[in-house]
């Protein structure tokens, strides 16, 4: 999986993203300071409370004990709530805002990111890992906040009572800081490691899900299980991991403070220090233990919150497409000149003749052709119709429409003008209508939208759908068979109305019948439209105005149906072997 190289994230640079929030997040903070400050405050009392109302027995202090304690307990709720509210609030918009970020950011990437990412990949940053930033930045935010400021202030109760024995205990942090250093290193690469067992195990559910055909009728039950065990296996074994090295290191730095705690009650008892002055160090001494193992474990928490910030990271420092036009593409009518074009995806393969895709391709198309690009898998048919529409750029050569490089245009203009439909139907968990006046579309009235339907031969099974054009179509159109799916896309492109018709064997998944309709449609369609047609099935283009032949990435052949048939060539012999083909299919019915 390559992804654009990006610096590891650091705890303060995510803080960056709380910025729009800072007055409710000062609020958090003033609150987790008012409930560190009110447990040291109740610490640092004991000594007098213990003093004056229980061993002399002074009516003022027993009558006010109960007051104060109340006092402070209610305080620190306040306080204890500002944080966790203010925190928590903060933390749900940083989800929203990063969330927001990386969709929009998936929008506008460039297609060679998707060829190298896969979709589980993806929705598991999307949804997990952004999720474990934000408790970096809310919850686990908030217990460092509370428990550094209790180990300053049970620190200064403890220097108040003893500077010398405080001192014994103050030596032992820098010794625990290290200790954390170190282990950190491994809780990152563990955080890792988690990230990407939960891409890998969304990515298997994903396929099963979407595949679930496949799986049955191949018996693939048994290997998806065995990969979606290993995923949640790996994925256990690592939280284990995770967990283990963090007691450990909790283990080690609560034996650095009993060692500490034991020379300090040593010398306390051989200086004479009173009673209820020890107490109260004893009590900021023991509550100063869970506080710092609460900070050790939120210390490792953080690891795999960087590593989830590392993970969304590499995508928002990704570089959406190029679009350096800043010319408006405005026109009627197509023209399209394929001038020397080379395409490799990866540009280090450019200048091996066998790795290019494409390789010096001159080509023209006249305004109002029709044009299929017929060959075998592999030829370089789509890898040259995705070049016209930038979901690639040329790698060498130039693409020239009406007379101007496409690179001048911008992005959105230029696909303005240009209908897809593709072989791989893609539709929105929507109604029927939002699917065909989709987009910049949506507000095409009722009349355009049913003569697009009619046209595409898809209203008669709309009108017998349960709601018609309000229809819910379900995940990509699941409620429909393969040949209504395509009619629905077919619709779509004849709404927009654009100028560039890019067809992908959009008649692929149609019965005869529908077919022989459709055909008639989209003659209707690309009349005095540019068309391009990647052809599979040699029978739906007889009647394009040209036929070019790509084979491994350059031009074969090229001219009409027939004076290609009448030429001995690849051409002749794809058509005669498909013939065969179907002949041999009819003989066998």
């Amino acid at each position: 999986m390559n992804t654009e190289p990006h610096q590891p994230s650091t705890y303060l640079g995510l803080m960056r993203y709380i910025k729009p929030y800072k007055w409710v997040f000062i609020v958090a903070i003033l609150g987790a300071v008012i409930d560190a400050c009110m447990k040291a405050l109740f610490t640092w009392m004991l000594s007098p409370i213990l003093k004056n109302g229980f061993a002399e027995q002074n009516a003022l202090w027993v009558k006010y004990i109960p007051v104060f304690v109340i006092g402070i307990f209610l305080i620190r709720s306040i306080g204890n709530f500002a944080a966790a509210y203010g925190f928590t609030w903060v933390g749900r918009k940083v989800i929203n805002d990063l969330r927001r970020r990386v969709f929009n950011q998936y929008l506008v990437l460039p297609q060679k990111f998707y060829d190298e990412h896969s979709a589980g990949g993806l929705i598991s940053r999307i949804i997990y890992d952004i999720e474990q930033m934000a408790n970096g930045v809310s919850k686990n935010f908030v217990i460092i906040i509370r428990e550094m400021l209790g180990i300053v202030f049970y620190l200064g109760v403890m220097f108040y009572y003893s500077w010398k024995l405080a001192l014994i205990a103050f030596v032992v942090f820098p010794v625990i800081a290290l200790i954390i250093r170190v282990i950190n290193k491994r809780f990152r690469k563990i955080g890792h490691g988690i990230q990407q067992s939960i891409a890998e195990t969304t990515q298997t559910v994903e396929e099963v899900v979407k595949g679930h055909k496949i799986v049955k009728i191949f018996k693939g039950k048994s290997k998806e299980q065995q990969k979606f065990d290993q995923n949640i296996r790996k994925n256990r074994q690592l939280q284990v991991k995770i967990v283990a090295t963090q007691e450990v290191m909790s283990s080690l730095n609560l034996m650095l403070v009993a060692v500490a705690l034991s020379a300090i009650m040593f010398i306390a008892a051989k200086s004479g220090m009173g009673p209820f002055d020890f107490m109260s160090f004893m009590t900021a001494m023991l509550l100063l233990m869970p506080t710092i193992k609460n900070l050790s474990n939120v210390f490792s928490t953080i690891q795999t919150t960087m590593a989830a910030a590392d993970s969304v990271m590499s995508v928002l420092t990704q570089k959406p497409e190029k679009d350096t036009g800043d010319q408006i593409f405005s026109v009627e009518r197509v023209a399209i000149i394929f001038d020397g074009v080379s395409f490799a995806y990866d540009q280090y393969d450019i200048q091996s003749p066998v790795k290019k895709a494409l390789d010096n391709i001159n080509l023209e198309i006249k305004a109002g052709q029709s044009v299929a690009f017929v060959g075998a898998s592999g030829g370089g048919k789509t890898t040259l119709v995705n070049l016209v529409p930038r979901f690639y750029d040329v790698s060498a050569g130039e693409i020239l429409i009406n007379g101007e490089n496409i690179q001048h245009f911008t992005l959105e203009s230029l696909r303005d003008h240009i209908s897809i439909v593709s072989q791989e139907v893609v539709l929105f968990n929507d109604t029927v209508r939002n699917n065909i006046a989709y987009g910049a579309h949506a507000d095409y009235t009722e009349e355009a939208i049913i003569k697009a339907a009619k046209q595409a031969n898809a209203f008669d099974f709309i009108q017998q759908l349960p709601q018609g054009f309000d229809t819910e179509l379900g995940d990509n159109g699941t409620k429909l068979s393969g040949g209504q799916r395509q009619r629905i896309a077919i619709a779509r492109a004849i709404l927009k109305d654009a100028p560039l018709l890019i067809l992908d064997e959009a008649t692929s998944a149609l019965d005869t019948e529908s077919e022989k309709h459709i055909q008639l449609a989209l003659k209707q369609l690309m009349k005095n439209r540019t068309t391009l047609v990647i052809a599979h099935r040699l029978s739906t283009i007889e009647d394009v105005d040209k036929v070019v032949v790509l084979d491994q990435g350059q031009v074969a052949q090229e001219g009409t149906h027939e004076s290609l048939m009448a030429t001995p060539g690849i051409y002749a012999q794809l058509q005669q072997s498909q013939m065969l083909t179907m002949q041999g299919a009819h003989g066998g019915e």
